[in-house]
């Protein structure tokens, strides 16, 4: 789902994983990351798409989420867009 935005294949994405030395908690966090991503493609783009160059900033965005960058200004999307997106990652999580 995310391979075409990040630049990689899933061959190396997987080889990631295999060198990890903590595959499940990784996979768990790329799981919801996606689901946050998804989150916000369904609720404010209405299952929509945005041009390739503004996906990858949304993903950049919500990979830095987790890393505890919580000021949105830094993240690399508009303010508003970043707000939008710390709240579907952080609804995730009262589920």
């Amino acid at each position: 789902m995310i391979g075409h935005y990040i630049g990689t294949t899933l061959e190396q994405f997987e080889i990631s994983f295999m060198r990890d030395t903590d595959p499940e908690s990784e996979v768990a966090l790329w799981c919801s990351i996606v689901a946050a991503w998804l989150v916000y493609d369904e609720k404010f783009l209405e299952d929509g798409t945005l041009p390739d160059e503004d996906e990858r900033k949304m993903l950049g965005a919500l990979i830095a989420i987790p890393t505890g960058v919580e000021d949105v200004s830094k993240l690399s999307v508009p303010v508003e867009v970043g707000r939008r997106l710390l709240q579907c990652y952080d609804d995730l999580s009262k589920e």
